[in-house]
Order: structure tokens, then sequence, then C-alpha cells
């Protein structure tokens, strides 16, 4: 289960979640899996919980402007 857990960290194919961290010009996108940002952070729960779907089909964007470096440690 664990080694299934991490290779779900890693695929970039299957996400649901597009995090921009930063500003520009060093903005920054991260793709992600909503099931794994609200299973590890209280953070990410709370945002997505009131993040509406507006599409099943396209990816929920997050803004924050925490630097790109500090959200790849956070991920």
């Amino acid at each position: 289960l664990s080694r299934d857990f991490s290779q779900l960290l890693n695929d970039a194919n299957d996400y649901n979640i597009i995090i921009q961290a930063g500003k520009e010009p060093e903005l920054k996108e991260f793709k992600a899996h909503s099931n794994v940002l609200c299973a590890r952070s209280s953070y990410f729960k709370n945002i997505l919980r009131n993040k509406p779907v507006e599409n099943e089909n396209e990816a929920i964007v997050i803004k924050t402007d925490i630097s790109p470096n500090i959200c790849l440690v956070i991920l």
C-alpha cells in the first residue's frame, strides 16, 4: 500500500489539482491529487472543502503566495 501511495505522489498524469505557487516571474505549477493533499494536510483540506468544483473534467487551481521552494517541501 505504501508503495502504491508513493507511486501516486510521483504520477503527474492523473492529477486533479494544480497549485500555482509564488508570483511572476517565479511562478511555478505543481500537479497534485486532492485525496493525497486532504489526507496529508489540514491546510489543503480546508481550501479544497471550500473550493467549488466547476467542471469535473478540469483540474482545480489553487493560487498561493507561498514560494515555490517551500511549496515543494510541503508537497
